[in-house]
């Protein structure tokens, strides 16, 4: 609909924001948890993609390498207490090389040893902190729902809408900021209807400016089923990530290596990506 050199000044514009000559991000690209205190209005737009090797979907019965792109990441900073965010993969590719076990559900018959696509499941999160202390601590609250747009008979995606509610603490110095939140997850059990099965879940992230152009971090999100044997598409995660960020300007490039701690959460996870920063003039 825009010409393509028009889509950041029409951004701009939506947003009610204008992009000053020199803007210091503090909003991150695929952050485990979003810097939350931050002094001044922004809005981040971010791409990116992934690579997770031996990753294990057990309501599908099988596993293999998972590729996401594009990966999509919007992020809005409403003023010094409040992050609004929406983030998800577009288009999952998985190439399917074991199956563990029957699969829990019907799946499609195109699924078969090879390869499965789908669209990923979308996660919209507001993370906010009201409560403001000395030497840069705050406190709040953070609110994730999991939207359910996968398709679960292509193997890949679970189709359900899972909420996460979790007390937030943040600290912040002249060149570190870390991010924590830890709460309960709720989620729907795929494969049976009116069932639900809640999990302690967790999120933290340190960020470190190193330079004035390079940023590093390092942190872990995970959940823990509070049930011996979780119903398969509910089991445990955890990931430990470490990201190096370069910025110039409004443009951020990311890379970013992981491990996942669980089964279901992969051997190795590769990211990358770039991400565009509207601040609001003071």
């Amino acid at each position: 609909m825009f010409p393509g050199a028009f889509r950041p000044a029409f951004l701009a514009v939506a947003l009610g924001i204008v992009l000053p000559a020199m803007a210091v991000a503090q909003l991150k690209r695929d952050a485990l948890v979003q810097p939350v205190g931050l002094e001044r209005s922004e809005a981040l737009i971010g791409i990116g993609f992934t690579r997770t090797t031996n990753a294990a979907f057990p309501l599908a019965g099988h596993g293999g390498e998972l590729t996401a792109f594009p990966v999509l990441h919007a992020a809005w900073a409403i003023g010094p207490h409040a992050v609004a965010e929406l983030k998800g993969a577009v288009r999952k590719v998985l190439s399917i090389e074991s199956r563990d076990r029957a699969p829990a559900i019907a799946l499609d018959p195109s699924v078969r040893d090879g390869t499965t696509r789908d669209v990923g499941d979308f996660e919209i999160g507001i993370s906010i902190v009201p409560l403001r202390g000395p030497g840069g601590f705050s406190a709040g609250g953070h609110l994730g729902v999991k939207l359910p747009n996968s398709d679960e008979s292509m193997g890949i995606g679970t189709n359900t809408t899972d909420v996460t509610m979790a007390a937030l603490f943040s600290w912040a110095s002249a060149r570190w900021r870390a991010t924590g939140w830890f709460g309960v997850s709720i989620l729907e059990v795929p494969a049976e209807p009116f069932e639900q099965n809640d999990a302690f879940a967790w999120a933290f992230e340190a960020l470190w400016d190193a330079a004035p152009s390079w940023r590093l971090s390092v942190g872990t999100r995970g959940r823990a089923s509070t049930r011996s044997i979780s119903p398969p598409g509910t089991g445990d995660l955890g990931e430990l990530r470490a990201t190096v960020e370069w910025r110039r300007g409004p443009v951020a490039i990311d890379a970013a290596l992981g491990h996942g701690t669980t089964e279901m959460s992969g051997d190795w996870n590769l990211r990358a990506g770039v991400a565009w920063t509207l601040a609001a003039n003071r």
